[in-house]
Parts: C-alpha cells; structure tokens; sequence
C-alpha cells in the first residue's frame, strides 16, 4: 500500500494524551484500558461506576485494575476515590490516542495493541513494524493474542497491515515482521457507524410486517 498523508493530530482535538512508559510497567491488558480511560475522563472525582460497562469487563476485573494500577503508583487510592497519580510530564515522551477509540466496541486486549502501536509509530508516517513477540511483551500477551487482536484491529478499520521482507546474514531472503500503518480515526468511527445501521436494517428485515 501506498502511503498516504493523513491529517496530523492534536491533543486538544478529539485526542488524549498517553505516556510512553506506560508500556514498561509491566500492567495487564485490562489495567491498560481502565487508566487509558481515565486520562481520557479526566475529572477530579470521576464517576468510575460506569466504566466495567463501557469497557466490557466485569467488576470484579475492573477492580483488579484498579488494585494493579495503585500496586504500580499510576493511581492513588483516598478515601474511595481513585485519582492519576502522575501528569503525563512526569513520564517524558508521550503519543496522542484518540477518544473515540471507546467508542468502537473493542475489547481491552485490542485496545492495548492499538495503543502500544500508537507509541511505537513513526509521527511522520503513522508507521512501525515491532513483532508480535515485541507487542506481546509490552502488553502481557502471547504470540497468537497479539495475532487475534492484531486482526480485530484491521477488521475495525484502525490499522492496515502489509508483510515485509528481510535478507539474512546468509544472503536469503525471509518473511519479516509486519509493517503496521495507523489509519485515521475517522475511517474507522464510519465503518463502524455503518455496521450499526446495517445491523438495524437486518433487524428491522426480521420483525413480521
């Protein structure tokens, strides 16, 4: 594929920003989503009942999260409330996310990929090529998850994938890792509109006239 321009980002239009070291402290897909979510609601006593639904978790899980994230000083617990522990500043280097990603119907395993991703992408070409032994070291999962979620990403229509080619030190020439391009957020927020609207209409088919 082509590369193409896309429209560059800012944190102050429909992004939020996330920090890069988020994805050596060693957090489990779940606990990713729950603070990736927190930053994005970022409000001084958030309203976090509302966030095992939204992100397609049980409480208990949810709360797991919340118990692993305070475990890692990237939330404060007192008296109840949860609260980020650190700016982003704090952290260094940083990558925008786009709000609508909660949007989309993903599960949390996709979310992380996507947001590990997003931190390891070129900011010129939106491109980058880590393994799936890589990604699946930064986000706790095995080779054939990262597989999985790599492929809901594509059908959502966040990413495009394309193999690539490599030589070895013997001459030949190998399969090596994939090339990974971050499609505009907008290309997927309308795919998945019109999923929606597809879903209503077959719904609609079925209902006795």
């Amino acid at each position: 594929m082509a590369f193409q321009q896309y429209p560059s980002r800012s944190a102050k239009r429909n992004y939020f920003v996330m920090p890069n070291k988020i994805h050596s402290c060693n957090i489990d897909p779940t606990a990713y989503a729950v603070y990736a979510y927190m930053r994005y609601n970022r409000k001084e006593n958030p309203n976090l009942e509302n966030i095992p639904a939204l992100l397609g978790i049980s409480k208990t899980a949810f709360q797991k999260a919340l118990d692993e994230l305070t475990d890692k000083f990237l939330l404060l617990e007192f008296d109840g409330q949860y609260h980020l522990r650190w700016l982003c500043e704090d952290f260094g280097n940083c990558y925008l996310m786009p709000n609508e990603i909660f949007n989309l119907d993903l599960p949390v395993g996709a979310i992380a990929v996507y947001g590990f991703l997003l931190c390891c992408e070129d900011r010129d070409t939106y491109q980058c090529y880590p393994s799936y032994q890589t990604i699946g070291g930064a986000v706790g999962m095995s080779r054939s998850t990262v597989k999985k979620y790599v492929d809901c990403l594509v059908d959502k229509r966040l990413i495009y994938t394309e193999p690539t080619r490599v030589w070895g030190h013997d001459g030949k020439k190998r399969n090596g890792t994939l090339l990974y391009t971050i499609r505009p957020i907008y290309e997927a927020i309308q795919h998945h509109a019109n999923q929606q609207m597809e879903q209503m209409r077959l719904q609609q088919c079925k209902q006795p006239t």
